[in-house]
């Protein structure tokens, strides 16, 4: 069952500067050159994108 985000919710705002700052330097580290850190609309996608990426680097240093 997904979860149930409320209206109100800070998942709803903007993501923050920490949130872009994050995304930029894991896109960088794995050689993404279009800026992906302007995709998500909100903190929640912004969150998901960053478990995303750290799975992606964790994979790329396992070599798999």
């Amino acid at each position: 069952m997904p979860e149930k985000i409320l209206p109100s919710s800070s998942y709803n705002y903007k993501p923050t500067p920490r949130q872009v700052r994050a995304i930029t330097k894991m896109s960088q580290s794995l050689g993404i050159s279009e800026p992906i850190e302007s995709t998500p609309t909100n903190r929640l996608e912004a969150r998901n994108l960053i478990f995303k990426l750290r799975e992606q680097i964790k994979q790329q240093s396992n070599g798999v």
